[in-house]
């Protein structure tokens, strides 16, 4: 009997390959290893001929040019030579340590772009490449491959010593900088404490993440007493970026905690057994981010393409890049609108709906993604031909609602939190992260003004009023909240740890005050005629609280 043949596969695992059996080609581990419980390892890619030629045209720099393809020999092909190997690896001229399985967690980073369709169409506009000219940004880079591995393949296991190994690098130089305090090192510092925020978060270590970010907000308050000036008002490219970055990390941090609460009490009220796994620790919340994954639909691929975007906040960017900071407002505010529906169906039915539904049905997994993908697409670029371009996505539509990123990023975070209720799992903010949050949102309301005569539409003058009023609602929420919290007799009170509780009442004066401009200039007094203004952009059918409408109450304190 003529023996059976089978199409060879040119790229199956090592151990296939060695057995002479077909490989499925399965990543990270094929079935066939699986089945034999056998070591699946796949060999480095090489970058094909034409690939590496544009690479060159392109003219990246110095261990950008497909460093995974300059391996002398490829692990567990003893003899075999690589196609363009030479003697030196372009990772021995990166700015950081490369050890244990460094390059591969890089290059499997690297290539998820194409994967997740996400990587720019100019190779030389991926931050993930660019990072390798800057040692702290390569170091949050492999930390955010990290955790886009761990949450795609289900564990860390492959890359657990490569990703606590800079780890613990990046938390040994934080220290150094904290100890000399060089205002000059602020912003990069922040940015690396921010990504081992978002680690932490990620493996499920929630209190270690807060931590952190408590940790980021006495270092704001430190740097400000010895230069004297109020950090989120500076108007500078790098603090800028770091204002994107504390957004994002705070929101998608505070998201999972509400999320992992949720889940909880879902699986509670099903009677689904815990197995030990809903006490929130890092092993139990990872084990419920494993089984949340497989029940959303779309939304662990949606969370892997914005995660791989996340170095674009951190990362230097292309030269010939012009940050322009303004984005289009509608995708944001779509996904916020389906957010808000959600809720008030559970709202209207609390005896048959869960929260957690409002995060199956995918809504905050969307608008994740929406304000990743913006941020990108407001890093602007020149052209060959002098025409600005979006990194990596299509021109700009001239018929856009236009934004600042910072600006309705932080007012989504505190109608989250404050309207929707759907962050913190019911605490409330920290009190100096809601300064900087509210600060960020001054800012841009003041650099907008001119939308609150209706200039510019009445859309954007309603914009202009919903940020001002969800600025008010956070801030008379997180007084109530706190004051709540201090009348506790048998509890332990939640501690204010904010020096600034007097600047946060001179916020709510600032904010009543832009209220009550907003009400002279449209004639607008009562809450019937005030709640469609905000419905324009998104609010909920029924803010209550004790049975009252708590921001009809919010309005009416504008006034006093």
């Amino acid at each position: 009997m003529p023996r059976r043949m089978h199409a060879r596969s040119r790229a199956g695992c090592l151990t296939c390959r060695q057995r002479h059996v077909r490989c499925d080609e399965l990543r990270p581990s094929c079935q066939q290893c699986l089945a034999s419980n056998r070591p699946c390892n796949y060999p480095l890619m090489v970058i094909p001929l034409r690939d590496r030629r544009m690479l060159q045209r392109n003219a990246l720099p110095p261990g950008q040019q497909a460093p995974w393809a300059l391996m002398n020999s490829t692990p567990g092909l003893t003899g075999r030579k690589v196609v363009g190997s030479t003697a030196m690896d372009p990772f021995d001229t990166l700015p950081v340590k490369m050890p244990f399985k460094s390059r591969e967690l890089y290059h499997y980073f690297y290539q998820t772009g194409a994967a997740f369709g996400v990587a720019p169409s100019d190779p030389k506009d991926d931050c993930i490449a660019l990072s390798t000219l800057d040692e702290h940004a390569l170091r949050s880079t492999i930390l955010i491959a990290g955790i886009h591995y761990s949450w795609n393949a289900g564990n860390l296991h492959a890359y657990k010593s490569a990703f606590l190994f800079h780890k613990v690098e990046s938390i040994r130089i934080i220290n150094s900088w904290l100890e000399a305090f060089d205002s000059k090192t602020f912003v990069v510092c922040v940015r690396q404490i921010l990504t081992i925020c978002l680690a932490e978060a990620c493996h499920g270590n929630l209190v270690a993440a807060e931590t952190h970010l408590n940790g980021i907000m006495a270092l704001f308050d430190s740097y400000e007493q010895g230069n004297g000036t109020v950090w989120g008002i500076i108007d500078d490219i790098d603090n800028e970026l770091a204002c994107h970055y504390l957004l994002l990390t705070s929101c998608f941090v505070l998201a999972l905690k509400n999320r992992l609460e949720n889940f909880i009490l879902f699986r509670t009220a099903e009677g689904i057994e815990s197995n030990n796994h809903d006490d929130l620790s890092p092993d139990g919340a990872l084990q419920l981010m494993k089984a949340w994954h497989g029940m959303e639909y779309g939304g662990l691929d949606t969370r892997l393409r914005a995660i791989r975007m996340f170095p674009y906040f951190f990362s230097p960017p292309p030269t010939n890049v012009r940050p322009q900071m303004v984005v289009d407002a509608l995708p944001i505010i779509d996904c916020l609108r389906a957010t808000t529906g959600s809720i008030d169906q559970i709202r209207a039915n609390p005896a048959t709906e869960h929260m957690h539904r409002v995060w199956n049905d995918g809504g905050p997994t969307k608008l994740l993604l929406v304000l990743v993908t913006s941020h990108v697409s407001s890093l602007v670029a020149k052209d060959d031909n002098a025409k600005t371009k979006t990194m990596g996505y299509p021109e700009k539509k001239e018929n856009v609602f236009r934004t600042s990123w910072s600006g309705i990023t932080a007012a989504v975070e505190l109608y989250m939190h404050s309207v929707l209720n759907i962050l913190n799992a019911g605490e409330p903010l920290e009190c100096r992260l809601l300064y900087r949050i509210l600060l960020i949102i001054k800012r841009d309301i003041d650099q907008t003004r001119g939308d609150l005569s209706g200039d510019h539409g009445g859309l954007y003058q309603a914009l202009w009023f919903w940020k001002v009023f969800i600025g008010t609602v956070a801030l008379a929420s997180s007084q109530h909240r706190c004051t709540a919290a201090s009348n506790m007799v048998t509890a332990t009170p939640r501690k204010c740890s904010c020096s600034s509780q007097a600047d946060l009442n001179g916020h709510y004066r600032w904010f009543r005050d832009c209220a009550r401009a907003w009400s002279v200039v449209t004639g607008r007094m009562g809450w019937k005629n005030v709640k469609p203004v905000l419905e324009t952009i998104t609010w909920p059918t029924v803010l209550s609280q004790d049975g009252k409408d708590y921001a009809a109450n919010i309005w009416a304190q504008v006034f006093i």
